[in-house]
């Protein structure tokens, strides 16, 4: 299961996401994280659903903005054990 993180360049809220998601990355360097730019993929989150970013997506949750640390963490160890 992957990270997908939706995002945009030109959005302030996605700067302490951005952050976050950075952090994450040093901590655990064989996460796959894909970043969308939606002003240039708009179709593909129009179909994914997207209604506002940022978006953070793994596996069926969703979280808009920076998510709560400890509770990413547990997903994290969840991906790494496959389940």
């Amino acid at each position: 299961m992957k990270i997908t993180y939706y995002k945009s360049a030109i959005c302030p809220r996605c700067i302490p996401t951005n952050r976050f998601l950075k952090k994450i990355k040093e901590e655990h360097p064989y996460l796959d994280i894909e970043e969308i730019e939606v002003l240039t993929h708009l179709k593909r989150a129009k179909e994914e659903g997207v209604r506002s970013i940022p978006l953070i997506v793994v596996g069926d949750r969703r979280y808009y903005g920076v998510p709560p640390k400890r509770e990413f963490e547990e997903i994290i160890r969840q991906l790494n054990s496959g389940n």
